[in-house]
């Protein structure tokens, strides 16, 4: 079960992350807001923004859990706000590929840039001895890595 001591760290971290969460979130809805985006458009297109190669459309459904009419459906509606490009399998006609176009990279990368700005809010938002204190304690958990190093380092886990 762990100690005392393990308990109230657990719940610390538990209150940070939600905090940073929240911060993350409003992030997000604002970015899809601004691009009149549903949530499960907003999903399909940051998980297709991971891939490095186009892939079938059953797959992306599989991967977000959700059934391939939906999947069919989301995708419509990104390939005709030019943020997705859907192809054929050139080995099966069945098959449609799927990848983020130049243009959904660039919401990608706007949403990553709107997610970077909300954390550095919350960091000003802290006392500087808290966020000097917290950035001593996260440094031997989180490496010498740079924040854009392991952004992409987390993408493409």
């Amino acid at each position: 079960m762990g100690t005392a001591e393990d308990l109230e760290l657990a719940e610390a971290l538990e209150a940070l992350l939600q905090r940073v969460a929240c911060s993350q979130a409003d992030s997000d809805l604002e970015s899809m807001a601004g691009r009149d985006m549903s949530l499960t458009q907003f999903r399909c297109l940051v998980a297709l923004a991971v891939e490095d190669e186009a892939i079938p459309i059953h797959q992306l459904a599989e991967q977000l859990h959700m059934s391939l009419p939906t999947a069919g459906r989301t995708i419509d509606r990104l390939v005709a706000q030019h943020l997705v490009i859907r192809r054929e399998d050139p080995h099966d006609r069945r098959v449609r590929r799927v990848c983020v176009s130049a243009e959904g990279k660039q919401v990608v990368t706007g949403i990553d840039k709107a997610r970077h700005e909300a954390l550095l809010a919350f960091v000003h938002s802290l006392d500087p001895s808290d966020s000097a204190r917290l950035q001593d304690a996260l440094r031997p958990i989180v490496g010498p890595t740079s924040p854009q190093q392991h952004r992409l380092e987390g993408r493409h886990a």
